[in-house]
């Protein structure tokens, strides 16, 4: 009889040591690899302990984003409440709490942004992908959580408090700082629950709770990188099933990049694959003017 218990417990403390250490193992993917050409960095696995196994979590990775296009998109704003929540806020500019349509999220899409990195629909870090006069040299970014609460039904587009609370899914989006372009960035997002952590090479720029829980009924799809339009590169992705704290952040970007920021990996990749861009006009466009009115500027209108 004792021996049954002991071999029991020994069981037990053998299972909980090979818990945490698959709860601290990482993975990674060193090699550079090409934003429009949407590259799966993570696999359904990767996702899973992203979302799901411990509740905690961190994705994180060296981006290299270029110029954008170089035509504008034309954007409709809305008011809070209106009938077109995927529209951005006409006073703020930013996306209000958007519902979905059953569990379709289509119509909380963001136009004019494109996908850094997309974890299974869930969690997505967008970028501004049309030229912004008031940031000519870094792009517009918004984290997207898709989330899951208990509220009214819609009636009229507006929720009756007459009928009883039924499980609704959301698309809540928190604004980022500018990512810069023709720059190396490491982008870290941190989850713990409801609260998200966002790092720039580092340094927290953004910690927020979403309103409601993570949504993670569906099924585990891959971590994909890019879009089809967004040119630019990726390298260094790394998964934790834990959240990293700002010093961890900070330790790896250190060890990670060179002291121009860019990440240790295949520099022949590096500089053969990233045009040259000095000035802008990656795209054939004109070249931006300097801020500093000191500078000469070159054009072939002059």
């Amino acid at each position: 009889m004792w021996g049954l218990v002991v071999i029991l417990i020994a069981f037990g403390i053998f299972w909980y040591l090979f818990q945490q250490l698959a709860n601290t193992k990482k993975t990674t993917k060193k090699e550079v690899q090409q934003l429009n050409k949407r590259p799966e960095v993570g696999t359904p696995e990767t996702t899973r302990q992203l979302l799901n196994a411990t509740n905690t979590g961190t994705l994180q990775a060296f981006v290299y984003p270029l110029q954008p296009q170089k035509t504008g998109t034309l954007v409709y704003c809305s008011s809070p409440g209106s009938a077109n929540p995927g529209e951005p806020d006409c006073s703020t500019g930013q996306y209000n709490l958007c519902r979905c349509t059953e569990s379709d999220c289509t119509p909380c899409n963001h136009q004019g942004y494109l996908n850094v990195l997309n974890i299974s629909n869930v969690i997505k870090v967008e970028i501004l992908a049309s030229p912004d006069a008031s940031r000519q040299t870094a792009a517009g970014a918004q984290l997207v959580v898709r989330t899951l609460g208990m509220e009214h039904p819609l009636v009229r587009n507006q929720p009756d408090p007459t009928q009883p609370k039924v499980q609704t899914t959301f698309v809540e989006t928190i604004p980022l700082p500018n990512i810069p372009f023709q720059k190396w960035t490491l982008l870290t997002v941190a989850r713990e629950g409801r609260r998200f952590d966002v790092y720039y090479n580092g340094e927290i720029v953004m910690s927020r709770r979403t309103q409601y829980i993570v949504d993670t009924r569906s099924g585990f799809g891959p971590v994909v990188a890019g879009d089809p339009n967004l040119m630019g590169q990726i390298s260094n992705v790394e998964s934790y099933p834990t959240k990293l704290t700002q010093s961890e952040v900070m330790a790896y970007y250190k060890s990670s990049a060179d002291t121009t920021g860019r990440p240790h990996a295949t520099m022949g990749s590096l500089t053969e694959l990233i045009p040259k861009c000095e000035g802008g006009g990656c795209l054939g466009g004109p070249a931006l003017r300097p801020t500093s009115p000191l500078l000469d500027w070159q054009t072939p209108y002059a």
